[in-house]
C-alpha cells in the first residue's frame, strides 16, 4: 500500500467583500460546499448585485468580483462580564483558542475576517446573550478559473 496523503475536508464558498470594512458577504444563491484542494470554477450565472454590508454600507459585485474562502466556525460563550471562552473549529476539528478578556476578544476578532458580521456587532450580541456562533474566512482560495463552457 502506497503512502496516501488525506486532505481534510472544510466548507468553501463563493463571498463578496465590503471595500468599506472588510466583512465578507455570503449569498443564498451560492451555497457552502465541501472543498478538499480541488480546482474551483468562477460561477458565471452571478450577475451584478447590490450588496448591503452589516457596516451599513452598499458595495455591488459581479461573479468577477467574487472570492471562493474556505470558512472556519468561531464560537464564544461568555464567562464572566470581562471573560469569553473562543472556541474555533474547521474539517471537524475544534481547537480551544483559551479565555478571553473583552480586550483580547476584541483585538482578536479585529484581525479576522468576519461573515456577515462586524467586530462591535459581536460584542454588542454578547451583551444580551451568553453564547454567539459566527462565520470567518480560514483561508482565500487562489486560482479560481473560468467556466468557459457555461458562457
Amino acid at each position: 500500500m502506497g503512502n496516501s496523503v488525506t486532505t481534510p475536508t472544510v466548507r468553501g464558498e463563493w463571498v463578496g467583500k465590503c471595500p468599506e470594512c472588510g466583512t465578507c458577504s455570503f449569498f443564498p444563491k451560492l451555497p457552502a460546499t465541501d472543498y478538499e484542494g480541488q480546482p474551483v470554477v468562477r460561477p458565471h450565472n452571478f450577475d451584478w448585485v447590490s450588496v448591503r454590508c452589516v457596516c451599513g454600507h452598499r458595495f455591488q459585485t459581479d461573479s468577477n468580483g467574487l472570492t471562493f474562502v474556505t470558512f472556519a466556525s468561531l464560537s464564544i460563550q461568555r464567562l464572566s462580564p470581562d471573560e469569553f471562552a473562543v472556541a474555533q473549529s474547521y474539517a471537524g476539528i475544534k481547537n480551544d483558542l483559551g479565555p478571553m478578556s473583552e480586550t483580547q476578544l476584541w483585538a482578536y476578532l479585529n484581525s479576522r475576517t468576519l461573515i456577515d458580521i462586524i467586530p462591535s456587532q459581536v460584542l454588542t450580541f454578547l451583551n444580551g446573550c451568553n453564547a454567539l456562533d459566527m462565520d470567518m474566512v480560514l483561508s482565500v482560495v487562489r486560482g479560481a478559473c473560468s467556466d468557459s463552457a457555461g458562457q
